[in-house]
């Protein structure tokens, strides 16, 4: 195998970058109930927390401006798509938050499902 054959082979294996890492990272976060004064403010929080573990893998996220809600009596399921863009490609992730009212006026929010 020549020099030029293997530097190929490489940067092939390279372009196809699997982000399951970051996605088992995203699921232990569901043990981690955040807790806020709103469904926004819960939003708010868990966005940056996504956004700091993207950073340690040098990825960048893209939220959707809307997300598929569906609701229970105090308890709303929110679906999102986000964009994971890693150095060599962009992926798709679907994250399932549920939010519920926990005390009065107190929400929490947990990551249910990462696919």
């Amino acid at each position: 195998m020549s020099v030029k054959t293997r530097e190929v082979k490489k940067r092939k294996s390279y372009r196809s970058e699997s982000i399951s890492a970051f996605k088992e990272e995203l699921r232990a976060m569901s043990f981690e109930p955040i807790y806020g004064d709103s469904v926004k403010d819960i939003m708010i929080r868990l966005t940056a927390k996504i956004q700091e573990l993207a950073e340690g893998y040098a990825y960048q996220v893209e939220f959707p401006k809307k997300a598929d809600i569906e609701t229970e009596g105090d308890v709303y399921y929110f679906n999102y798509t986000v964009k994971v863009k890693t150095p060599f490609s962009v992926k798709k992730l679907g994250i399932n938050v549920q939010y519920m009212m926990f005390d009065e006026k107190i929400w929490v929010g947990m990551i249910t499902k990462v696919q």
